[in-house]
């Protein structure tokens, strides 16, 4: 009798301990902060935007199908996107640092990586053109400056 008390209350404690490890484990997770709806892409790193800010539907684009957050945000290491969700956001400037136009002698590669603009727009424009049609709604990247860019009330 003595035995089966001692197994029962072993399996009791084994059985608190697997409850207890799960807040555990999820205490040592990295927090997951969310997003908001939207964004207004308006970098300090010009002293003048030339165009009015684009104002990005972030809940509309991690909704579409198709989209993972790797697509946009990123960090290469040895020419490999290593950016996993629940990984710090930097801003875009961050990196691209640069602004106004490369010099056209400048290969595309290098522009991208370098001019905060080119970035933008390489990845924006590149996804659009890959995913959307040209005709549909979401195709407004395509379509020219206005379609990100409204035109601001003088």
């Amino acid at each position: 009798m003595r035995l089966k008390s001692l197994g029962v209350v072993a399996a009791g404690c084994a059985a608190l301990l697997f409850l207890a490890m799960g807040p555990l484990t999820a205490a040592d997770a990295p927090a997951v902060v969310k997003a908001p709806d939207s964004i207004t892409m308006e970098s300090k790193i010009y002293k003048k935007h030339t165009k009015s800010p684009v104002t990005f539907s972030h809940k509309k684009h991690a909704e579409y199908k198709g989209i993972t957050c790797d697509q946009c945000h990123h960090v290469y290491k040895d020419g490999k996107n290593t950016w996993k969700e629940g990984d710090a956001v930097q801003k875009c400037e961050a990196c691209h640092t640069e602004t106004g136009k490369p010099p056209k002698e400048m290969k595309k590669a290098d522009a991208i990586t370098k001019y905060h603009a080119e970035a933008l727009h390489a990845n924006c424009r590149g996804c659009h053109k890959k995913m959307i049609d040209k005709d549909s709604d979401m195709g407004k990247a395509l379509k020219g400056c206005t379609g990100c860019h409204p035109k601001t009330k003088k």
